[in-house]
């Protein structure tokens, strides 16, 4: 009840208000009569005072002081309005006592002096208690809604439908967790903009009453907290707050719904996420034995892999030292999401590095990547920073050969830091190949077989002297005149046949920085060690 309810009895038909008019939203719990210099003792927050004066009444010159002094107790007690019969004890209220009232939040009624006090009083109980009784069955009517919402086990998808037929309020639910909006209506672009200021708002911002009041839509907006991480928010939009028990019962409802429903989303994610690294740890571990059973496999854990070129793009993400669960739902939260943005697949080696496989066909640029995942860190409040390393292109059957060349690029990004960008790509490495590797010989190996096999092969096909003038140009130190001199040719042969050695295998033999790639195979081939494959 409120005291503009009051206002509305019967009993008050020849009542006035004299002070606070823009108070009548005030809530009145209760009415009670005081007529006794002690009575203030047992006055209660939300008491409606009726009074006729007396025992406040000293003496007139004093009166004004009197009635500030008990404004001031009043105020202190939470009490909604004070009622006062005016003539017999209190001739008057001044316009300094009405204006002092107003400043400090009481209502002052003057009474009708013809109405007996239990006249006025019943009319207030009885219509506090028939609210009260309605707000009891209103909230038992909420609690049987929601039981009858769970026990039919309906989509909780449908919960803004169920907030709006018990509030009368478009309702509008935001999973942070996993980025989905659900609504009670049709969102149009002006509610997404404002949906995504208060997405914003209670992201980065500690929240007060104050937060949604720039908005052009009053709002009233729950957030939804578990663990200390905000997992979303219920928006009831016309509304700037809710005031009544069974609206309250409502909200904590559906919360409770909410929390339920994100911890088997949760669950279910991170399963599937576990299924997804066992399959991904046994595929960089070469135990299938064929491209069909990879492809069958993948389907298994959902990733219908297919049967065409894929890269591997390491990364190297540290969260903050939360506790195991903490980090556990954070981890899942952020691979959901980044598989969602990225449309990768997405799971962890045994070195508990972040790997995602990327799809030839897709055309996702790893700088796309990493703007989702600055996105995310931001999104998490997560400041730690993380490098990368991206292998080439391969078969599924011979992916592992991108998850080792990911592997040296990563480690190379690790060393350098911010020097370069955080993800580099192994198809810019060079001597770093070797010195990254762990393990050096077998990289250098690889290196061999890359470069110089196809000028053995070159060679035999086209007799073109390419593999040995390129040795005896290193050998000579990069010199044409003593190559040409040694293998008898011109110099400009030895040029072209440069210009070849560099067609085939992108290298150039005048640069140091590949010249050092090539002397390093010579150098093997010479120690005949063991060719690695």
């Amino acid at each position: 009840m409120r005291i503009k309810d009051v206002m509305l009895l019967q009993e008050f038909t020849h009542a006035k208000i004299i002070a606070g008019k823009d108070l009548l939203e005030k809530e009145v719990t209760g009415a009670t009569i005081v007529d006794a210099p002690d009575g203030f003792a047992w006055i209660e927050r939300g008491n409606f005072i009726l009074t006729t004066g007396f025992p406040f009444l000293k003496n007139e010159s004093s009166l004004d002081e009197t009635l500030k002094k008990l404004i001031l107790t009043l105020s202190e007690k939470g009490v909604s309005g004070l009622g006062i019969k005016i003539g017999r004890h209190v001739p008057s209220i001044s316009i300094d006592v009405q204006y002092f009232a107003e400043q400090n939040g009481i209502v002052i009624v003057e009474l009708d002096n013809q109405i007996a006090w239990a006249d006025m009083i019943i009319p207030i109980v009885n219509h506090i208690n028939n609210e009260q009784r309605l707000e009891l069955e209103k909230v038992k009517n909420i609690y049987e809604e929601f039981q009858y919402f769970l026990l039919s086990k309906t989509d909780f998808q449908q919960l803004p439908l169920l907030i709006e037929k018990l509030t009368s309020r478009k309702t509008t639910i935001y999973l942070h967790s996993i980025d989905k909006l659900y609504s009670s209506f049709e969102l149009t672009s002006v509610y997404e903009e404002i949906t995504s200021e208060i997405i914003h708002i209670i992201k980065t911002k500690n929240l007060t009453k104050e937060s949604f009041q720039e908005l052009p839509i009053q709002v009233y907006v729950k957030p939804i907290y578990e663990n200390r991480y905000l997992e979303g928010c219920i928006i009831l939009w016309d509304c700037q707050d809710i005031h009544a028990p069974w609206e309250k019962v409502a909200i904590s409802q559906a919360t409770a719904i909410l929390l339920t429903e994100l911890q088997k989303i949760k669950s279910i994610i991170s399963l599937s996420q576990q299924n997804r690294s066992g399959f991904l740890v046994d595929l960089l571990h070469g135990k299938f034995s064929s491209t069909e059973e990879i492809v069958r496999v993948s389907r298994e854990v959902n990733w219908d892999l297919k049967d065409h070129p894929y890269q591997l793009l390491l990364i190297e993400l540290k969260f903050p030292d939360y506790n195991k669960q903490d980090t556990l739902i954070l981890t899942s939260n952020f691979i959901f999401l980044l598989e969602k943005y990225t449309l990768t697949k997405i799971g962890f080696d045994s070195n508990n590095y972040l790997v995602m496989l990327l799809d030839a066909t897709a055309e996702i640029d790893v700088a796309f990547i990493c703007e989702k995942i600055d996105y995310l860190l931001a999104k998490y409040n997560v400041n730690n920073a993380y490098f990368g390393g991206i292998g080439r292109l391969y078969d599924l059957q011979s992916i592992v050969k991108s998850y080792n060349e990911a592997l040296v690029s990563l480690h190379f990004s690790q060393a350098k830091k911010n020097q370069l960008s955080k993800v580099v790509n192994f198809e810019q490495l060079n001597f770093e190949r070797i010195l990254f590797s762990s393990q050096p010989i077998k990289e250098a190996s690889f290196l061999q077989q890359e470069y110089l096999m196809p000028l053995k092969e070159f060679d035999e096909k086209k007799t073109a002297e390419l593999y040995n003038t390129l040795k005896v140009f290193l050998f000579n130190n990069a010199d044409f005149n003593k190559t040409a001199e040694q293998l008898f040719v011109h110099k400009n042969t030895v040029r072209y046949r440069l210009s070849l050695i560099k067609e085939i295998t992108k290298l150039n033999p005048e640069k140091l920085q590949d010249q050092i790639l090539f002397y390093i195979g010579f150098l093997l081939e010479e120690l005949q060690l063991p060719t690695y494959q």
